[in-house]
């Protein structure tokens, strides 16, 4: 049983060190480092073993701040409090903090504002922490996306946008003897007039034109994107492949909508909160994804 106590003690004096590093380096202070269980030899002579240590420089002198641990259930007692006054006055030149979990007796509190004491709270939250926050969050995610189905998959018509009579002809041959290949995937490159490609991949381009966030479940959906000075090769890869320009696309598509629904718990979220006992105000939040 004492072993789980100072351990727990340990993790409290460790979780201490570790919100007020998390703190200074928030607010961008440098010079700072902030230590745990460091001994100190006060003016008597005497040893003392201090919880958390915080040292900085100002103006070419060293200051230091001495943190003062308490893990308790109950409220801290006045004689805890002096105890305390009585190491910070035997160092010297120190400012002191004292954090516990619960709160403070009334002479305590008392005494320690006199003597420019910080008392701060340092716990898990509990309800009345919660008070004009954000406690719990609902998430509700809709998704819109093109069907996966094979039988309703994405398909593109390509109208085609000769640049002169000889090439209608050209390509009306084409069509009439069934030689007329177009190759295009979602890997193809539109180009221009000089045959350099222009623009990203049509097929990732296409999926961009689509509105498709508006649409109901199901379909077929036809869109038509107009195109202006875009070019594909006709028959390419081929002797007489030729350059020819697209007037328009119509895409003709299914769409599918998956929704769900997370809840994020502030408990679970939030794995301590420091405030100050005086003002009440929250100096910091430590989630459970900060290393602890």
């Amino acid at each position: 049983m004492d072993q789980d106590i100072h351990r727990e003690a340990i993790q409290y004096e460790r979780l201490t060190q570790e919100i007020y590093t998390a703190i200074l380096k928030k607010e961008g202070i440098n010079n700072i480092t902030v230590e745990h269980n460091i001994s100190l030899e006060g003016r008597s002579g005497v040893q003392h073993q201090i919880d958390v240590l915080w040292r900085f420089k100002q103006a070419g002198i060293e200051h230091a701040v001495l943190i003062e641990c308490k893990n308790y259930a109950s409220n801290l007692t006045l004689e805890k409090t002096r105890n305390f006054f009585g190491v910070l006055h035997d160092i010297g030149n120190v400012r002191g903090i004292i954090v516990t979990k619960t709160g403070y007796q009334s002479g305590a509190a008392k005494f320690a504002k006199f003597y420019g004491i910080q008392l701060k709270i340092l716990r898990k939250p509990i309800l009345e922490d919660w008070s004009g926050r954000i406690k719990n969050i609902r998430t509700h995610l809709e998704v819109s996306t093109l069907s996966s189905n094979d039988d309703k998959k994405l398909s593109i018509k390509v109208f085609l946008n000769a640049g002169n009579k000889d090439e209608t002809k050209r390509l009306n041959k084409l069509i009439e003897s069934g030689e007329l290949k177009i190759s295009l995937s979602s890997e193809s490159y539109f180009l221009n007039k000089d045959n350099e490609i222009v623009g990203e991949k049509i097929g990732h381009w296409v999926l961009n034109q689509l509105k498709i966030l508006d649409k109901e479940e199901g379909g077929p959906y036809v869109e038509t994107i107009s195109l202006k000075d875009k070019y594909i090769l006709i028959k390419e890869n081929e002797v007489d492949e030729v350059l020819v320009g697209v007037d328009k696309l119509e895409v003709t598509y299914y769409v599918e909508k998956f929704s769900s629904e997370t809840i994020s718990y502030g408990e679970r979220i939030v794995d301590a909160i420091l405030r100050d006992f005086d003002t009440e105000d929250v100096e910091h939040v430590k989630r459970n994804n900060e290393k602890h």
